[in-house]
């Protein structure tokens, strides 16, 4: 390039003016196919993609959801590179049941010049295969801020009120219930509902049978209301079973004809074992202990059914047990 410099300071110190054009027009056309030649480098993280993996299995432990590429051609050719062409792929056709392991990472393109090589930071990744898992838990609505002075929510539901996933054994024996995505009541009343889904991010590794749910949330005024935190107990309970409530208290919400004091020990809240089939919920999961959300019934003292609002939650969960697998 020096050399190059040098003759065109020369050209115009001379007063040939057409051999002047004709050396800077040679230099500029020089000096675009050097540029032309040049080759550059650039890096993409793109979502890392697992492929073949039986039906029966899943994926847990991954120790990088993207991998990064680097392209190298070019710098015409690497502008029209879609980086959507380009992915980064695990194959796991024949992957085993067992702890971590390292699997290679391959590059799949497409519409990608030839000229162009892509290679990658790192070439494996480090994964945990695990036996598949199926089970049936309960949907939370995640209520945030505040209804306005003088409010208080007495419902939140949500339809459908549970869902089945799926995924790794590790991951989804921990799991009994799950969080849908904010519902804000800030300055609210009455009631409303909202369409939601989940956090992606909050729930790895795991599929879903259903992604979208209805909240719905009752506000009232908190005048005349009575509210009044019970413990739940279980009635009619079989001999040959235990059961044992996760959920031990609820909230009952009252609003008496006539303004009177109501103490915890007015109100009873109970789940009724005798309306459940535990023989059966325990050949059905082939366990000897399962997990059942039941619903909670409210009874009170000196005061009729239409005095007591609401309860929350409506259900709570209760563990039954065989008293023989104890």
């Amino acid at each position: 390039m020096k050399v190059i410099k040098e003759r065109i300071m020369f050209v115009v110190r001379e007063r040939d003016f057409l051999a002047k054009g004709v050396c800077l027009l040679l230099a500029v056309i020089l000096w675009a196919f050097i540029i032309s030649g040049k080759t550059e480098k650039l890096r993409y993280k793109v979502p890392l993609a697992i492929k073949n993996l039986p039906a029966n299995m899943a994926v847990s432990g991954l120790s990088g959801r993207s991998a990064v590429v680097i392209l190298e051609g070019k710098k015409e050719e690497l502008k029209s590179v879609n980086i959507k062409n380009i992915r980064a792929t695990v194959d796991l056709e024949k992957a085993s049941l067992g702890g971590p392991r390292d699997y290679p990472v391959q590059v799949e393109k497409q519409e990608v010049p030839e000229d162009i090589s892509i290679s990658l930071v790192d070439r494996e990744v480090t994964l945990t295969v695990e036996k598949k898992e199926y089970r049936w838990v309960r949907v939370v609505p995640l209520i945030t801020g505040e209804v306005g002075k003088g409010k208080i929510i007495i419902d939140k539901q949500v339809v459908p009120e549970q869902v089945m996933i799926s995924g790794p054994r590790s991951v989804i024996n921990d799991i009994d219930s799950i969080e849908t995505e904010e519902v804000s009541v800030e300055n609210e009343t009455g009631e409303m509902k909202r369409q939601v889904g989940l956090d992606a991010e909050k729930y790895k590794d795991i599929s879903f049978s259903e992604k979208n749910f209805t909240v719905r949330v009752l506000v009232t005024d908190l005048k005349d209301l009575e509210v009044i935190t019970v413990p739940v107990v279980v009635k009619n309970v079989p001999r040959e079973y235990d059961y044992e409530v996760k959920d031990r208290e609820v909230e009952v919400y009252i609003r008496l004809a006539e303004k009177q004091p109501v103490a915890p020990g007015d109100i009873e809240a109970f789940v009724d074992a005798g309306k459940v089939n535990a023989r059966f919920l325990l050949a059905k999961e082939r366990k000897d202990t399962v997990v059942k959300e039941l619903p909670v019934a409210v009874a009170g003292k000196n005061m009729n059914a239409t005095d007591i609002i609401s309860v929350m939650p409506k259900k709570v969960m209760v563990k039954i047990t065989h008293k023989q697998n104890m």
